[in-house]
């Protein structure tokens, strides 16, 4: 299994209320569980300076 961070971007606050924040912390909560780190990023800006300075990211997930 690939060990470098996972990128996940995202316009919703994941420590924040409602259905979509809990799924998304069950998300991430299951790729640390994997023994992923997790990078997250709100928004398109972040994500692209995100992809420019994480070299060694395994994947990014995008919502």
């Amino acid at each position: 299994m690939a060990n470098g961070p996972v990128l996940l971007v995202l316009r919703e606050n994941p420590m924040g209320g409602g259905v979509s924040a809990e799924q998304l912390r069950r998300i991430g909560k299951e790729l640390e569980n994997q023994g992923l780190e997790l990078r997250w990023a709100p928004s398109a800006r972040d994500a692209q300076a995100g992809l420019q300075t994480e070299a060694a990211l395994t994947a990014a997930v995008v919502a």
